[in-house]
């Protein structure tokens, strides 16, 4: 790269012959790429999309929509990326409340990408944007409060997987999976440390399972959340597979320990992170852990500045923090007089420098007057055999305020047995930290999904046992 503003520049890169895209039988090099994105940016522009323009997309993964991606950045407007799985009313809502009046769905991607003698472009052949143009909106996942609309610049993007690959390399011939949607800042992630690497991005269908796309490609580089790496591993005919990956990047939530414990054994590639929709994903990797070094806790990447807060909140500034929040079609600035943003995460430093999490700030409960964090009961229940996933809930106690109750999912074949567990956790917590009561996964409740809505579990829970209301 001749400047950190290019992000690639086609034929000008030595790369440009090299493939950018594989998605099943179709494939584009770098060249092809470029020229693609130019005839949809000339096809947007006529068809009346300007600079500073918001504009929603809502589709599945697919080449047509990363051609628009892009080209929504080369006319200076602002991609609004949309879950597919919003109902319609909430869809309306988070449009109106980000003024996108605009939305492409997966027909009209289509339509901008097909090559006609129209839209071929006619100006400079090279693709290069300022970073400080605002460039995406995406709405926060959170586990239990209502979606905020971030708006990051092109320069979030670019910073945050600069970093991140200089600390995990992405070089020509490498195969990333897009295994994470691109309304999701992980997803975009992938793409942006791909091209600037100059490696490939592999998109599977949407209806691709992650095991059938390693068997038919030579992926390198992968990254899940803990639930997608459990179900693989629960496949012993990929193990080969995965032992020959690159990096498996897996992040996204809790990762249990013996899920890392599994991970180790079987030779795996595996580093853990940690990062948030504001700082445009990943703050800290760690490095690739081994029966030697099996601590998740991750190494603060380069243009992020962290600091721990006298209450344990992590917080966290530099060249990836987003602009702000849309909030009635207005910018919020959440940050403090020293432009830090408070994450919401408690984490400590360790005696290293790394970066510890301890859980979410807004999870902590008091019980008897001693702070709980659930995710720490968690990560040791984690570590019973026969506990497949589990979350701790507080509930009303009339002599200690709440008390905590742990809701688990047995593992496929094994039988849970409490007693068994209670002496287990006694080892590593203090009495008042142990769950009241261990209650069975309400059936109506996913656990395939990358976060679990505490709230919804909570509530779930409550109905099916009033007595603990």
């Amino acid at each position: 790269m001749t400047s950190a503003q290019q992000f690639f520049i086609g034929n000008n890169l030595p790369t440009a012959h090299n493939l950018s895209i594989i998605s099943g039988g179709k494939t584009l090099s770098y060249a092809e790429l470029l020229r693609a994105v130019l005839r949809a940016g000339r096809h947007l522009k006529d068809s009346g999309i300007c600079r500073d323009d918001r504009v929603g997309i809502l589709s599945h993964n697919s080449v047509e929509y990363l051609i628009v991606l892009f080209a929504l950045w080369r006319v200076g407007a602002v991609a609004c990326l949309f879950s597919t799985r919003l109902p319609d009313n909430t869809l309306k809502k988070q449009l109106k409340s980000i003024n996108c009046r605009r939305l492409l769905t997966s027909t009209d991607l289509v339509a901008i990408t097909e090559p006609s003698q129209n839209t071929e472009a006619a100006d400079e052949q090279n693709f290069c944007v300022p970073l400080g143009q605002e460039a995406t909106i995406i709405f926060t996942s959170g586990s239990s409060s209502t979606p905020k609309a971030v708006l990051h610049t092109f320069g979030n993007h670019y910073y945050n997987a600069k970093g991140s690959n200089e600390h995990i390399p992405v070089i020509p011939g490498d195969q990333w999976l897009l295994s994470l949607p691109l309304y999701h800042v992980g997803g975009l992630g992938i793409i942006i440390r791909t091209f600037l690497g100059g490696g490939s991005l592999v998109i599977p269908d949407h209806h691709q399972r992650i095991d059938e796309t390693l068997a038919r490609h030579k992926i390198t580089h992968l990254s899940l959340v803990p639930t997608q790496l459990i179900r693989l591993l629960q496949n012993a005919g990929i193990h080969s597979a995965l032992r020959n990956l690159k990096v498996i990047l897996l992040g996204g939530s809790a990762i249990p320990d013996s899920l890392i414990s599994d991970a180790i054994k079987l030779g795996l590639p595996v580093y853990t992170t940690y990062g948030s929709t504001e700082m445009a994903s990943q703050v800290a990797t760690s490095k690739r852990l081994s029966e030697e070094n099996q601590i998740s806790s991750g190494e603060i990447l380069n243009y992020r500045q962290l600091m721990i807060s006298e209450t344990g909140e992590i917080l966290a500034k530099g060249e990836t923090l987003f602009k702000g929040y849309i909030e009635t079609a207005r910018l919020s600035l959440p940050f403090n007089k020293n432009g830090y943003f408070a994450t919401g995460d408690i984490g400590e430093f360790s005696d290293d420098g790394r970066l510890v999490v301890r859980g979410r700030k807004d999870n902590m409960f008091i019980s008897g007057g001693e702070n709980i964090q659930p995710e720490e009961i968690e990560a040791i229940l984690s570590r019973v055999e026969s506990i497949d996933q589990a979350i701790v809930i507080p509930v009303k106690d009339k002599e200690f305020g709440f008390q905590p109750v742990a809701i688990i999912k047995s593992r496929e074949g094994h039988f849970i047995k409490i007693p068994e567990i209670l002496e287990f956790l006694l080892n590593y917590l203090p009495k008042f930290k142990i769950p009241k009561a261990f209650l069975d996964w309400p059936d109506q409740i996913k656990s395939d999904t990358s976060k679990i809505n505490r709230l919804e579990l909570s509530q779930a829970i409550l109905l099916a046992h009033p007595n603990y209301s």
